[in-house]
C-alpha cells in the first residue's frame, strides 16, 4: 500500500460515516442526516465514497478532485455548525466528524500531490 493515501480514504469513511452519527440537537431531541428527506445524506456520502477511491487510487491529477471536494465538505460543515447555533440548537458529534472528514480529505488531497519521490 506504498501508493495508497491512507489519510485520504480515512478522510473519505469519516464523511460517509458521520451521516448515521447525530448532527444536531434542539430542545433535546437528536437527528442525522439520514433522517432527513432532502437527500442531503447520500449527497455527503457518494462525496466520501469518490474522495476515498480517489486517494485509493494514489493519481496526482485525481488529487485536485479531493482537495475540491474535502474543502466544499468542510465549509458545509462550517455552515450547518452555523445554522445549528444559530437556531438555538447545539452541534452534535456528526457534524464535527463531517467536519475533520472534510479536513482530512483536503489534506490527504494536498499530501498526494506534493508526495516526495523515494530517496534510492
Amino acid at each position: 500500500m506504498k501508493d495508497k493515501n491512507l489519510v485520504g480514504i480515512g478522510g473519505g469513511l469519516l464523511t460517509a460515516i458521520s451521516v448515521f452519527l447525530p448532527a444536531l440537537s434542539v430542545m433535546g431531541m437528536k437527528t442525522n442526516f439520514m433522517e432527513s428527506n432532502s437527500g442531503v445524506a447520500y449527497f455527503f456520502i457518494v462525496c466520501g465514497l469518490i474522495v476515498a477511491a480517489v486517494s485509493f487510487l494514489g493519481k496526482k491529477w485525481l488529487n485536485i478532485l479531493s482537495i475540491l471536494i474535502g474543502l466544499m465538505i468542510a465549509l458545509l460543515a462550517i455552515k450547518y455548525q452555523g445554522d445549528t447555533k444559530s437556531s438555538g440548537g447545539e452541534v452534535g458529534i456528526g457534524l464535527w466528524v463531517m467536519l475533520l472528514g472534510g479536513v482530512a480529505s483536503l489534506a490527504g488531497g494536498v499530501m498526494g500531490i506534493i508526495k516526495k519521490k523515494p530517496v534510492a
